[in-house]
């Protein structure tokens, strides 16, 4: 059976119509009537997901620096007038910023948000609970982001309850950016309002124990199954998931196959997958993320789990000494390869350490939907979206994505992804009058990606069309003011076009705003002379 995109599971479930439309109330106004799951909910992780910088004054009470020999330069976190702070200082600049949240529940650490205007930002330095210690957030110590990396709505809507992103743009947010901070009863169990209204009646809100086990199982794939790409369906947000409606209605799940000489499990926001490929999900039939959790609890007696099914079969006398701790060993936690101090709980179930992967995780060249639909159709959109982000990773892709632009040149030509994508393809091929007039009509159709006004503004500069180029390039710092490339670029146009007034003032602009960029901080320094 298919949902609609605003239609829920109906029939014997209770499940209602409409239910996309309801109104939010936050996780306060369930506590009238469950204050003991509440409770239990707000010391739980998800329920710590995220809260003010603030309250972690005492981790800061002392300043701290870390020092990035890479970059060379230093970064220190410290309290400071009731406030939680983090700088990064250089030769010759510092930048100082207030954090605003707290990311995490601090079971592995916590990273922390910068608001600046109404933008959302990572901090440079994280806290890392094993060690105890402040060091570089993660990726930070690959690449130079400053305080200018930012997050976007599909990283914040899985640790935060209700956030407010603005559609189409890139870490830009609504005033106030949430609209409820940690993880709530909503996100599971959707809007609550018309529960309210009709005195708690069960039909008016979804129990993910009343679902089928692979529905319930989607509300965690949501957050919980990260794959290589996510690609929101077309017309679609992160924020019009509502627990019951098929994820693969709002946003479908793609990652790359498995190859048998790389045959390695991964931790990060696999859990899903790696719970299908287990024995005790392919032979039990009935093995599902509710199996093992409950959302309301802060604590989980595993062991208890485990022995739910196995009693029969273990006992002390099979397990001395293991016996206490099932998942110790059958489910154990690694390292993050990605994120330093971090480790995360296998959920592939094994029956003994180094147990290969099964044959049913390996399979074709193509990309995998991770939460397919069995007999629906990938709308176009989409799987040109995924091949695209993919063909930049694994060039074995590029042919594959080349057809389905095509494709959607014959079928959706007037679809700003579609024109922006045909604009990029004719720029890499040098074909500037043919760029230029996609890229154009993509902006008119409504495309907010700096990527297109980057692309445009690069085709006009090219084709010599200096005045134009800069227009456009100043048409999307206004759209997109944290997008470095974009001020850089504008200003070589205004020297080129010989305005160097102009371009002094680009550049101050940039180092106002990215004032960890060593070479223009100090190529600016030269050209405004000795002060």
């Amino acid at each position: 059976m298919r949902l609609g995109t605003k239609t829920l599971w109906l029939g014997a479930f209770g499940w209602i119509a409409g239910l996309a439309g309801q109104e939010y109330v936050g996780s306060q106004a369930c506590s009238t009537c469950h204050q003991a799951i509440y409770d239990h909910w707000t010391r739980s992780a998800m329920g710590r997901s995220m809260s003010p910088a603030v309250s972690h004054l005492e981790k800061a009470a002392n300043e701290v620096t870390v020092r990035s020999e890479k970059l060379r330069r230093d970064f220190a976190v410290f309290a400071e007038g009731g406030a939680l702070k983090q700088r990064e200082s250089g030769d010759g600049f510092r930048n100082e910023h207030a954090l605003s949240w707290a990311i995490g529940s601090g079971a592995n650490g916590l990273s922390f948000v910068v608001q600046r205007g109404d933008h959302l930002f990572q901090a440079p330095l994280s806290y890392y609970s094993k060690i105890g210690k402040w060091e570089l957030s993660p990726g930070f110590d690959f690449a130079d982001y400053g305080f200018n990396r930012t997050i976007p709505a599909a990283c914040i809507s899985c640790h935060s309850g209700r956030p407010r992103p603005v559609a189409g743009a890139n870490g830009q947010y609504a005033s106030p950016p949430f609209a409820e901070l940690a993880i709530g009863c909503e996100n599971c169990h959707g809007p609550g309002h018309r529960h309210i209204a009709q005195k708690g009646a069960r039909a008016a809100i979804v129990n993910p124990a009343r679902l089928p086990a692979a529905r319930a199982d989607e509300i965690c794939m949501n957050c919980h199954q990260g794959g290589d790409t996510r690609i929101v369906q077309p017309g679609k947000t992160e924020q019009d998931f509502r627990p019951g409606m098929r994820l693969n209605d709002i946003v479908a799940i793609f990652r790359l196959p498995r190859s048998r000489e790389n045959a390695r499990d991964t931790d990060l926001l696999e859990h899903h997958e790696s719970m299908r490929l287990s024995q005790c999900f392919s032979k039990s039939g009935t093995l599902s993320c509710q199996t093992c959790h409950n959302p309301h609890a802060s604590q989980i007696d595993y062991r208890a789990k485990c022995l739910n099914c196995h009693d029969k079969k273990i006992g002390a006398a099979t397990h001395p000494a293991r016996t206490s701790d099932c998942i110790g060993c059958h489910m154990p936690k690694r390292n993050v390869e990605v994120i330093a101090h971090s480790a995360l709980t296998n959920h592939r179930i094994i029956r003994q350490p180094g147990q290969p992967l099964p044959a049913s995780a390996f399979s074709g060249p193509d990309l995998l939907h991770s939460n397919r639909v069995e007999g629906q159709a990938l709308p176009l959109l989409t799987e040109l979206q995924a091949y695209g982000e993919m063909a930049d990773r694994q060039p074995g892709y590029l042919d594959r994505f080349n057809r389905l632009l095509d494709q959607a040149a014959r079928t959706a030509p007037a679809h700003p992804l579609v024109l922006a994508t045909l604009g990029r393809r004719a720029l890499r091929a040098n074909q500037l009058p043919e760029a230029v007039t996609h890229l154009q009509a993509a902006l008119k159709a409504g495309s907010k990606s700096s990527t297109t006004f980057e692309d445009l503004g690069d085709a006009l500069g090219r084709s010599g069309r200096l005045e134009d180029s800069a227009a456009v390039l100043q048409q999307g710092i206004q759209a997109a003011p944290f997008t470095a490339v974009l001020y850089k670029a504008l200003a070589l146009r205004f020297i080129q076009l010989k305005r160097y007034d102009q371009a002094k003032t680009a550049l101050e602009q940039y180092v106002e705003r990215f004032p960890e960029d060593d070479f223009v901080r100090k190529l600016l320094q030269q050209v405004s002379g000795p002060r």
